[in-house]
Order: C-alpha cells, then sequence, then structure tokens
C-alpha cells in the first residue's frame, strides 16, 4: 500500500482549516517536495501528523481525491496565500474529528516504525511518500505505510452496533476484526466471475488464506460453492457465517454434494462472529488507553 505522511506542524494553525473544510493541502514549490509530489497519485491513503492538545502524531488519515499544481491565492494560508502550489485534495475518513481520534504518537513512529522523520528535533511542514523506494522521491517502504495505515485503523474503527444485523453489517465487522488482527482484509473479493464476501490474507499480495461468506437466509448451496472455489483456488480456510436454524442444511450438504470441504470448513453463527467483534474492540481499546501498539 503505497501512501503519504503530511506533517502539518500543529493543528490549531490557520492553514489547517484548508483540510478540514475542503480537504485541500498544498506544498511550496522546492525541488525536493516536487520530486515527492510527483508521486502522489489519486487513490492514495494519507495519513497526518501534527500537534494537537500538545502531543505530536498522526490524528487524521484521508485518501487522496486529486493531484494538481494551482498558483491562485488560497485565503486560509495567510501567511502567503500563493505559497503552496503543489497541491492535494483529500477526502478525510473517519475520524474527522480530532478529538475522537486515538493518535499514533511521535514516539511509536520513531520506535515501533522506525521512522527517522519522527526523530528529528525540530519538526516542519512536510511530505513524505512511500511506495517503490527506487523512484526518486519515495523514501520508506509501502509496508511500512501499510502497517502504520492499518494500526491508526483498527486504533480509530466506528463499533458496529449488531441487534437485528445485516447480510453487509456482518461483512464490516469480519473486515474490522481482520484489520484489529493485522491481516490484510478486503470485501468482495473477485474470484473467476464470482465474489467472495471477505477474504484475509497474510500480506498485501499472497493469495486469501480466509474466505468468508454470510449466508443468513436464501441459496445455500451458492455459498458453500463459493467457499468450496476459493478452497480450490487458493487453498484457502472456508468460513461460513449464518444463523443456528440453517446448521442442519449445511450439515446436510457438506455430507453430499460439498463433501470434499467437510473437514476444512469452519461454520459459525453471526452471534460468535459478534462477539469475537466485541472481544476485539475491547482489547484496542485497552491497548489505546496503555498506549501499546
Amino acid at each position: 500500500m503505497a501512501g503519504v505522511l503530511v506533517n502539518v506542524l500543529g493543528f490549531v494553525h490557520p492553514h489547517v482549516q484548508s483540510l478540514v473544510r475542503e480537504g485541500l493541502w498544498g506544498f511550496p514549490d522546492k525541488k525536493l517536495n516536487r520530486q515527492r509530489w510527483r508521486n502522489i497519485e489519486v487513490g492514495m491513503n494519507a495519513l497526518f501528523y501534527g500537534d494537537f492538545r500538545g502531543k505530536k502524531g498522526i490524528w487524521l488519515r484521508g485518501q487522496v481525491a486529486e493531484v494538481f499544481e494551482r498558483r491562485e491565492r488560497v485565503e486560509y494560508w495567510v501567511q502567503d496565500p500563493t505559497g503552496y502550489p503543489l497541491q492535494i485534495k483529500v477526502k478525510l475518513e473517519h475520524p474527522v474529528s480530532l478529538d475522537e481520534a486515538q493518535c499514533i504518537s511521535k514516539e511509536e513512529l520513531a520506535s515501533v516504525f522506525n521512522l527517522g522523520v519522527a526523530r528529528q528535533k525540530y519538526d516542519r511542514w512536510s511530505l513524505v511518500v512511500f511506495g517503490d523506494t527506487s523512484k526518486r522521491g519515495v523514501t520508506y517502504s509501502a509496508a511500512t505505510f501499510k502497517k502504520m495505515y492499518d494500526e491508526f485503523e483498527a486504533r480509530n474503527l466506528v463499533e458496529v452496533k449488531l441487534e437485528e444485523p445485516t447480510h453487509d453489517e456482518i461483512k464490516e465487522i469480519i473486515y474490522q476484526i481482520g484489520v484489529v488482527q493485522g491481516k490484510f482484509p478486503s470485501k468482495e473479493h473477485r474470484m473467476d466471475g464470482r465474489r467472495v464476501d471477505v477474504v484475509w490474507r497474510r500480506t498485501e499480495v499472497s493469495v486469501p488464506t480466509w474466505a468468508f461468506e454470510v449466508q443468513l437466509s436464501g441459496n445455500m448451496v451458492e455459498a458453500l460453492a463459493k467457499l468450496k472455489h476459493a478452497w480450490d483456488l487458493y487453498n484457502s480456510i472456508p468460513i461460513l457465517v449464518t444463523t443456528q436454524d440453517q446448521f442442519g442444511q449445511v450439515e446436510e450438504l457438506l455430507g453430499g454434494s460439498f463433501h470434499e470441504i467437510r473437514e476444512a470448513i469452519r461454520v459459525v453463527t453471526w452471534q460468535r462472529i459478534k462477539k469475537m467483534y466485541e472481544l476485539k474492540i475491547e482489547l484496542r481499546d485497552l491497548r489505546n488507553e496503555l498506549r501499546i501498539p
């Protein structure tokens, strides 16, 4: 996962209003900035570092929506309204409120993620690009950014309430469990014309190690067929999330048409997935409280 880390210095600085209100940020047209800025692409994830209430760290995240050069005045940038022409627009994602955020501290960035920029004695407005380090202007690997981004996401997940769960809500919590577990989850994984609800990978580029299909009602044969195909294609561990009253039908199908995956598959109710999710969220909150990454 390629991405960018933007140091805004302090989140009370007037310039930051352009980021919070419009998703706009800019960099001075200097040689190093331009080298780095040229590596930013639409769709990249972005993390924003700065001081908030006396604590330095990553406080916000978003996704790059535009990359452009513009020399018109930006009224937010009172010190030099035309002095930051290398610009990006970012769609901020949860948490968009700093008061709600659980940051990754400067100390953690230095010790856990080994970022040299976090060890500098004096901070400055800056841009750091993560990706293919053979490219000019790319400082750190994509793997390093992925670890930071996943850690920030895990600390700031929005808890999903599952009183009467929908299919999509259960998919979301399976995805979020994967984030907290340090896996590489994705939803709606395409597989030979089919889509598996959620997969987890061991690494960003590996094939799915776990394949999840959520089936609360309807065509159980189709759900098991997708899981069997993931097992055939990737040797993925198939996991069916369903309801207790469908266990009989599942057992019957696993004794017949889908006997090949009978020993490999895990069948679980959505209530058990919900329980796992709640425990993971509780553990995450405790880690945040103790500042243990």
